[in-house]
């Protein structure tokens, strides 16, 4: 399997979680879009949206996008242009320099600057689906998630979101639908896919 593999997905449909797995049992390298801009930032995210505003970082967000789809066949060489790739890390693994990457995607990406075409361009893209009832369960703790805002949400804004986020999601070349799954569950369902893809 040498394609690159993207996740998509709103927030809390476990993109980073998955893929991280996914990397583990795949022996892929995996990357965080959001921990790659929080790492060259030095603050997360909300601060960001915060600090220099949601434009701001869509613009970070789409360079990065852009220099990934100039040097897909050499991820490793644009990560370590953002970041150090000698710690350890959440939102990193690296098992190989010419091994495909699982890219897991900030829940935004898609929507903007014709990023959804950048990604056809990088790799097979995955949409990680579930509804705004399983995402609200998920996040409504949560207080870091900025397009919602610090101030909590409602299970209705995230319907809205997700309704105004769908056309684009569902251009993804395959989607799963989570609810229901563990991690280890939908990671199982990539897995299945790619060892199919492999074999024929």
């Amino acid at each position: 399997m040498e394609t690159n593999i993207i996740l998509i997905g709103f927030m809390g449909a476990g993109k980073t979680e998955v893929g991280r797995l996914l990397a583990k049992n795949s022996g892929l390298n995996f990357i965080d879009t959001d921990f790659l801009i929080e790492s060259c930032e030095g603050i997360d995210i909300s601060e960001i949206f915060a600090q220099k505003g949601e434009d701001y970082f869509r613009d970070i967000e789409g360079k990065i996008l852009r220099d990934i789809r100039e040097d897909k066949d050499d991820i490793l060489n644009v990560v370590t242009r953002y970041i150090d790739t000698t710690s350890d890390s959440e939102g990193l693994i690296i098992s190989g320099r010419n091994k495909p990457w699982i890219i897991s995607t900030g829940g935004g990406m898609p929507v903007f600057n014709d990023n959804m075409k950048i990604l056809e361009n990088i790799g097979f893209i995955i949409y990680l689906k579930a509804d705004s009832k399983a995402i609200y369960g998920r996040v409504q703790s949560e207080r870091h998630r900025p397009v919602l805002g610090k101030d909590g949400f409602s299970e209705k804004e995230i319907e809205d979101k997700l309704g105004e986020r769908e056309k684009f999601y569902g251009k993804a070349n395959m989607t799963i639908y989570t609810e229901g799954l563990t991690l280890s569950g939908v990671s199982g369902e990539i897995e299945i896919f790619l060892w199919n893809k492999i074999k024929n």
